[in-house]
C-alpha cells in the first residue's frame, strides 16, 4: 500500500503540473497569435465546459477499463494537447488542441479521485486532502517550470512540447505502478448473510466472515436490487446516490468559484482598492495558494481527530470569515490574511467531498441488499471495498466500485461548474468599487459549505477488510 499510496500521489502531482503550464502560458498564447482578454476568457471557459463533459465520460471508461486506464491514457492525451496548443501556428489549431486538453483534463481529474478513494478505503484512514496537496504542489512546479523556460529564452512552439514530455514520462512510468485491478468486475462474496454479485461467472475472489456459507442472492427490496441480482453495474444505485452528489456538490461548490475568483481579483483588488504596490498585489495569491496547501497537507491528520464533518464546518467557516476580512479589509495586509484564512479553509472542502461520496456509494449497496443489509449496519458481515491491485489479487468488487466511479465522476461536474461559476462571477463584479461586493458573495458561498457540512459524514456500514482470494472450493 506504500507503493500505491506513492503512485497515486504522483498521478496527482502531475496532472498539477501540465495544469499550470497550460494555465500559466496565457500571456504566451495572447502574444502569440493576437487575442485578446475577450477570447482568452471564452477559452478559459470552454475548456471548463469540456473539462466537465470528460469528468462524465470517464465513469463510463473507467466502469469498462479501470480508472488507472483512464489516469495513463488521459495524462496522454493531455501531454500532446499541450504540446499541440504550444506549436499551434493559428486560432483553429489551438482550439482544438486546447479543447482535447478540457477533455482530459476533466477524464483525468475524476479518474484520479476513483483511484484516491480506492486507496482511502484500503488504507482505511483519510488520505485524499494529501493528494490533493500533491495536486497543488505539482502546480507550483509547473509554473516554476514555465518561468524557467522564459528565462531560457524558449519559444512557446519549443518550451510547451519539452514540458508535456515530462508529463508523458510521468504518464508512462505510473502506468506499471499505479493502483488498479481493471475494470469493475462482478464477484461474488463467500459469507452468510453478504449480498452477492454473481452473474454465473466463477470469478475466485471472496471476502471471509465468521460463519461463511455458500452465497447469497440479492433479491430483497432494495433500489437497485435486481441490477445486483443480475450482477450488473447497478445504474439503480447511481441515481440513488444523485441527491447526495447534488448536495456535497452545492457544499464543495465554494472552493473551485473561490479558486477561479481569486486568480482573478486578488492582485487587481490588492493594487487598485488598497493601494498595494507591483510588488505587494501578488502576495494575496501567494498566501491563499501557500495556506492552501497547508490545509491539504493537515486535513487528513484533523479528520482522524476530530472528524470529517467538524473540519468541513469549521474550513467553511475560515473561508467565509477570511472572504468577510478581504470585503472589509482598511489596508492591503488585511487582505492578505483574509485571503490566506480563505486558503486554510477551503481547502480540504473538495477533498473531503470526495471522500464523502465513496462512503455513500457503499452505503447505497448495503441499503440495495435488503434485509442483508441489517447485517451490515450491526458490523456482523462487511460490504467489500474497491481494492487495489496492492491489496487482492483479483478483480475489483462490481458493485461498490461501479457505484463508486459513477458517482465520482458526476461529482467532479461541479469543479468546472463551479470555475464557470467564478468566471461568470468576475465579469460581473469586474469593475474596482464592485470588487468588496464580489467577495461578500464569496463568503455566503463559503458559509453553504458550513451548513451543508452533514452531508460529508462517514460511512455508517463497518470497517472494511478484504482477505486473498480464494477458490470457492
Amino acid at each position: 500500500m506504500t507503493r500505491a499510496r506513492i503512485a497515486t500521489t504522483a498521478a496527482y502531482a502531475v496532472q498539477g503540473f501540465g495544469f499550470a503550464v497550460v494555465l500559466t502560458s496565457i500571456p504566451g498564447y495572447k502574444d502569440r497569435l493576437g487575442m485578446g482578454d475577450d477570447v482568452v476568457t471564452l477559452v478559459v471557459l470552454g475548456v471548463c465546459v469540456l473539462a466537465g463533459l470528460g469528468s462524465a465520460l470517464s465513469g463510463v471508461v473507467a466502469a469498462r477499463h479501470g480508472a488507472r486506464t483512464v489516469v495513463v491514457g488521459g495524462l496522454l492525451l493531455a501531454a500532446a494537447a499541450v504540446a499541440g496548443i504550444g506549436a499551434a501556428p493559428s486560432w483553429p489549431v489551438f482550439f482544438v488542441a486546447i479543447g482535447l486538453y478540457g477533455l482530459a483534463l476533466g477524464a483525468v481529474d475524476a479518474a484520479m479521485n476513483m483511484l484516491g478513494i480506492d486507496v482511502e478505503r484500503a488504507q482505511g484512514r483519510s488520505l485524499l486532502a494529501s493528494f490533493y496537496a500533491a495536486n497543488a504542489a505539482g502546480g507550483v512546479l509547473g509554473a516554476l517550470a514555465v518561468s524557467g523556460t522564459a528565462l531560457a529564452t524558449l519559444s512557446q512552439p519549443v518550451a510547451l512540447p519539452l514540458l508535456a514530455a515530462l508529463v508523458a514520462v510521468g504518464a508512462v512510468v505510473l502506468a506499471a505502478r499505479l493502483p488498479d485491478a481493471g475494470p469493475a468486475v462482478p464477484a461474488p462474496v463467500a459469507a452468510r448473510g453478504v449480498p452477492t454479485v454473481d452473474d454465473g461467472t466463477d470469478t475466485g475472489a471472496s471476502l471471509d466472515a465468521p460463519g461463511g456459507t455458500a452465497p447469497v442472492p440479492i433479491a430483497g427490496p432494495g433500489p437497485g436490487g435486481a441490477d445486483l441480482e443480475r450482477g450488473r453495474p447497478a445504474g439503480g444505485l447511481v441515481r440513488v446516490v444523485a441527491g447526495t452528489v447534488a448536495l456535497l456538490g452545492a457544499g464543495m461548490l465554494a472552493f473551485p468559484v473561490a479558486d477561479s475568483a481569486v486568480s482573478s481579483w486578488s492582485a487587481t483588488f490588492l493594487r487598485d482598492v488598497l493601494a498595494a504596490s507591483a510588488v505587494a498585489a501578488p502576495l494575496g495569491y501567494a498566501a491563499y495558494q501557500a495556506a492552501l496547501i497547508v490545509s491539504r497537507l493537515l486535513g487528513d491528520g484533523l479528520v482522524e481527530r476530530v472528524g470529517r464533518v467538524r473540519v468541513v464546518r469549521g474550513g467553511g467557516t475560515v473561508g467565509a470569515l477570511g472572504f468577510l476580512a478581504v470585503a472589509a479589509a482598511p489596508a492591503w495586509p488585511v487582505a492578505v490574511l483574509g485571503l490566506a484564512a480563505t486558503g486554510l479553509g477551503l481547502g480540504v472542502v473538495a477533498p473531503l467531498a470526495f471522500s464523502a461520496i465513496g462512503d455513500r456509494a457503499r452505503e447505497a449497496v448495503a441499503a440495495a441488499a435488503g434485509p442483508a443489509s441489517d447485517a451490515v449496519a450491526r458490523g456482523d458481515v462487511e460490504i467489500p471495498a474497491a481494492p487495489t491491485a496492492d491489496v487482492v489479487a483479483g478483480p475489483r468488487d462490481g458493485v461498490v466500485a461501479a457505484v463508486t466511479d459513477r458517482a465520482v465522476a458526476r461529482l467532479n461536474v461541479f469543479t468546472y461548474a463551479g470555475a464557470v461559476l467564478g468566471g461568470v462571477l468576475t465579469g460581473v463584479f469586474a469593475t474596482a468599487h464592485q470588487l468588496r461586493a464580489g467577495f461578500v458573495v464569496l463568503a455566503a458561498l463559503a458559509a453553504v459549505s458550513a451548513v451543508l457540512a452533514g452531508a460529508f459524514r462517514p460511512a455508517r456500514t463497518a470497517p472494511v477488510t478484504v482477505t486473498e482470494p480464494t477458490s470457492p472450493g
